[in-house]
């Protein structure tokens, strides 16, 4: 009795396995992009910092110093958005993450299962093949001692 061939079920798991594997990937690509995105805000932010430092040490008009505040303010808000997009994208990357690691699971669990059916089919393979064996040595047996 040959086994349930697994090989499009395989096939199936390690098309869902490839495919984590690409979601990983991208949720680890927009994770980086955001990354930047927020290291250019916090650039950003101490470079606006560092200019309203220098005109209040040399002096400024109330106007400009209340344009700094804005713009400060503006991208502190965006920093933190960022921040918040950043946390959001590793939370997906740790779940795009565990999807992988489940797709993979399952299908080591499968090949697993079909080398325990292969090894299992040889063994029963083996056995007919040695109870044809036998039968074949007792009739021939039997065959020689009534010719002889």
């Amino acid at each position: 009795m040959k086994p349930f061939a697994l090989g499009a079920v395989l096939r199936y798991r390690r098309q869902l396995e490839d495919a984590a594997r690409r979601e990983l990937h991208q949720a680890l690509q927009a994770e980086a992009r955001l990354r930047t995105a927020l290291r250019h805000a916090q650039a950003e932010l101490a470079e606006l910092y560092a200019g309203l430092e220098r005109d209040q040490a040399r002096g400024t008009t109330a106007d400009r110093l209340l344009l700094y505040e804005h713009r400060i303010d503006l991208v502190r808000e965006q920093e933190q958005r960022r921040q918040r997009d950043v946390a959001r994208q590793q939370e997906q990357v740790a779940q795009q993450r565990q999807l992988l690691i489940k797709a993979s699971t399952d299908r080591k669990v499968l090949e697993k299962l079909r080398e325990q059916q292969d090894a299992a089919y040889r063994r029963h393979l083996e056995r007919k093949e040695t109870e044809m064996l036998d039968e074949i040595a007792v009739l021939s047996h039997e065959r020689r001692q009534h010719s002889g």
